[in-house]
């Protein structure tokens, strides 16, 4: 099966833009004289400048539309390849090239699931790990506006925005104008996460990591220690509200920004506030501490922004199970949250009550409405698709895991952290897991950066062809 040279092209500017970024955190490997962590991060940059440039140079001028197939194909092979690119220079931090593949996948996926002691590790490679988050946190962006909202068309419209006009003849048009807009913005929102935490109380280093782990959702911290620990509280509520805007819609943040108005109402923002209150006030009520409601909301809010930070030396409040529900319910739609995504779960909440409705007025007309439109019953349909398929991905995850010798409720935890994309909220020891196992869960972070049906159709394509 020959691949459109606009996806060769589209992949190989990935390769380009990976490498390049590791070389300029290789220049800060020698300045620190962390000769292991520049060997790495050495490879890995002249791998992907090389192979990058080489793929970028010789597909010049290719100008062939490409279809939803190919632009579902460079989003699984970007997927799998770029964390393949990355492990070398994780190597180092991880413990072995093994190791270094999983922190990868872990940190690409912006999952947060990691192998190392981050206060032991080479400085210029834990904050090349935060890099890498941003990275993916970023790629998530691009792919929701272009590819997804595209594929989307037809449903329920959830990644719908005045961002740009998307063209489904050939879904790569409008990828270097999504990127500039969306770079531009992420990079904003970063630099002020940094001033808002150092100005809180951390440190420059953690600062940068932290807002960059931050705004991608990612989760992984610069320190082995639970964020209470070391970040004062007022660090820990600027880096909650960094999540939240991770985790909310990109487009809507674009809007007011540029526009001072909003084309939809931030119904998804709502519901993650109200989630997270709710889930405070009754872990309160149930607890008898006066601050076992706030920490608990808080800890509501990590995960339903599924960055998943951990509060606490003896570990959350609130029982894992309840943490990786959360997180798989998601942010918003254009985000860079993992999870069902929170408009799809208000679209079946609404159709569910007026389905209740129905019932007490069997002649009423009964509709559901998202975004100020009537959603269709096909639209309706698509979504129900998408909340079952989470679920059935979990059982056979968790099947996979425990067949890589997890037991079942360890292979639960991490089948749902995993595919949430929130890998800390399985409370687990991920060094202590087999190689089997860690390939597992790096297949299910792809799976659930992908939203599980986009990556069944991706698979289907590479195997059947267009």
């Amino acid at each position: 099966m020959r691949a459109p040279p606009r996806m060769i092209r589209a992949l190989g500017w990935c390769w380009l833009v990976m490498g390049s970024a590791a070389m300029v955190f290789l220049a800060l490997a020698v300045a620190l004289g962390e000769a292991a962590a520049a060997r790495g991060l050495g490879l890995t940059g002249v791998i992907g400048v090389f192979i990058g440039a080489v793929i970028v140079v010789s597909t010049r001028g290719a100008d062939r539309p490409a279809r939803a197939p190919a632009a579902l194909r460079l989003a699984l092979l970007g997927w799998i390849t770029c964390p393949l690119l990355a492990a070398p220079s994780l190597a180092p931090l991880a413990g072995g090239l093994q190791e270094g593949v999983f922190e990868a996948y872990s940190a690409m996926t912006t999952t947060g699931a990691s192998l190392a002691d981050p206060d032991t590790a080479p400085r210029s490679l834990v904050l090349w790990r935060a890099a890498l988050q941003w990275l993916g946190g970023f790629a998530s962006l691009v792919l929701a506006v272009t590819v997804f909202a595209a594929l989307d068309q037809r449903g329920a419209g959830i990644r719908r925005s005045t961002l740009l006009t998307v063209h489904d003849n050939n879904l790569f048009t409008n990828m270097g104008r999504t990127s500039r807009r969306l770079g531009g913005l992420y990079a904003l929102l970063t630099l002020l996460g940094v001033v808002l935490l150092m100005v809180t109380g951390a440190e420059l280093f953690d600062a940068l990591c932290l807002a960059m782990s931050g705004i991608s959702t990612g989760g992984m911290s610069p320190r082995g220690e639970p964020l209470a620990a070391w970040l004062p509280v007022p660090g820990i509520l600027a880096l909650a509200l960094i999540c939240l805007i991770g985790a909310w819609n990109f487009a809507l943040i674009y809007e007011m920004i540029t526009r001072r108005r909003l084309s939809r109402s931030a119904s998804d923002l709502r519901a993650m506030l109200a989630l997270c209150l709710m889930t405070g006030v009754v872990a309160g009520l149930a607890g008898g501490a006066a601050w076992t409601g706030p920490v608990s909301a808080l800890e509501a809010l990590f995960a339903v922004t599924t960055s998943g930070f951990q509060l606490g030396e003896g570990g959350p409040i609130l029982p894992p199970a309840v943490l990786i529900l959360l997180a798989l319910l998601g942010g918003s739609a254009v985000s860079t949250a993992g999870g069902i995504k929170m408009p799809r779960v208000i679209l079946l909440v609404r159709r569910a009550g007026e389905e209740l409705s129905h019932l007490a007025h069997p002649s009423a007309a009964v509709f559901t409405r998202f975004a100020g439109r009537k959603a269709s019953d096909e639209a309706l349909v698509s979504v129900w698709v998408y909340a079952l398929a989470f679920p059935l991905a979990l059982g056979i995850g968790t099947a996979v895991l425990g067949a890589c010798g997890l037991d079942f409720e360890t292979a639960w935890q991490v089948a749902g952290a995993s595919l949430s994309n929130a890998g800390p909220l399985a409370q687990v020891d991920y060094a202590a897991m087999s190689g089997g196992a860690w390939i597992a869960a790096s297949a299910i972070m792809v799976l659930g950066r992908l939203e599980v049906l986009a990556a069944a159709a991706a698979i289907f394509v590479l195997l059947k062809g267009e």
